[in-house]
């Protein structure tokens, strides 16, 4: 029989115990139950801890029991837990607990296959996702290996910066998408305005920010910010009394700067060869400059 002393250890341990299992709602998973299968490091089992363990090991967790002694993880994924909120649960990632479980935090490839994408193949998941429960809050260091980790998502951006090779290609990512994902430097962070009047969405319409020399524009663009490069061709076009006067400039220098069109793409052949051969069908031999037409 049991001493006193013995039965009342025995029944503390038993209470102790208990609690922390209603506590961690059965935090226990399925674990081996035999002293001789586990850890040889750890002291061995009493007989009541293991008869708990054998009861415990039966036991079927849900989602629900983790948020019992979790609390700001399940409000992480409430919060911005993207795919790891409405893909899968908690249980899915850590499939062992502590005190028995040795796995308790998963690694990204157990879901992430490097094999299916490239910027799963990258290494130190946490540079960037620095929170596995809100994975697309992501915050980068102003590094240079970091331009090639976004490429393996934004393949576009890259190959468009190696089509169209400018300064902006030159720098790293963060230069212009500085400690934040999806933060973006306006173009007046780097870059004086051609004119004051111009704000960054004046930008965009003939300069995209991964190729801006490959320079394009709406049919529709006012002269007034073509005149803000070309500000002499601007006036004397303002000024001039001939029909160009009243074209816009994008009529003649179509949607891809610089487009100089011929003559003959408007006016046909308006001279018999008569007088065009001896100039070598040069019309501005006479009629000066587009801008500023003799006419």
């Amino acid at each position: 029989m049991l001493g006193k002393r013995t039965y009342l250890e025995a029944v503390a341990k038993l209470v102790v115990f208990g609690a922390i299992c209603f506590v961690f709602g059965g935090c226990v998973q399925p674990h081996p139950s035999k002293t001789s299968e586990m850890d040889p490091g750890q002291p061995a089992m009493s007989s009541s801890e293991q008869a708990l363990l054998e009861i415990q090991s039966g036991a079927e967790l849900v989602n629900t029991d983790c948020n019992k002694c979790h609390n700001a993880q399940p409000a992480d994924i409430n919060r911005n837990g993207a795919k790891h909120k409405t893909a899968i649960g908690c249980l899915d990632c850590h499939i062992e607990h502590l005190p028995l479980g040795k796995a308790t935090i998963p690694q990204c490839s157990m879901c992430h296959d490097g094999a299916e994408n490239e910027h799963f193949k990258l290494v130190n998941c946490l540079g960037c996702h620095r929170n596995p429960h809100t994975p697309l809050d992501v915050t980068v260091d102003d590094l240079p290996d970091n331009s090639s980790a976004c490429k393996t998502c934004h393949t576009d951006k890259g190959e468009e910066f190696a089509q169209f090779p400018s300064k902006h290609a030159d720098k790293n990512c963060t230069h212009c998408h500085p400690t934040k994902h999806k933060v973006i430097n306006k173009c007046m962070t780097c870059h004086e305005p051609h004119a004051a009047f111009m704000v960054y969405e004046d930008c965009l319409r003939c300069h995209q920010p991964h190729s801006p020399l490959n320079i394009k524009y709406a049919d529709d663009t006012p002269n007034k910010f073509c005149g803000a490069c070309h500000t002499e061709l601007f006036t004397m076009l303002s000024a001039s009394k001939a029909k160009h006067g009243e074209l816009a400039c994008v009529f003649c220098h179509k949607t891809q700067h610089p487009t100089v069109p011929n003559c003959a793409a408007c006016h046909g052949n308006p001279h018999d060869n008569t007088i065009l051969n001896p100039f070598n069908d040069d019309c501005l031999k006479c009629h000066r400059n587009p801008h500023d037409l003799i006419y």
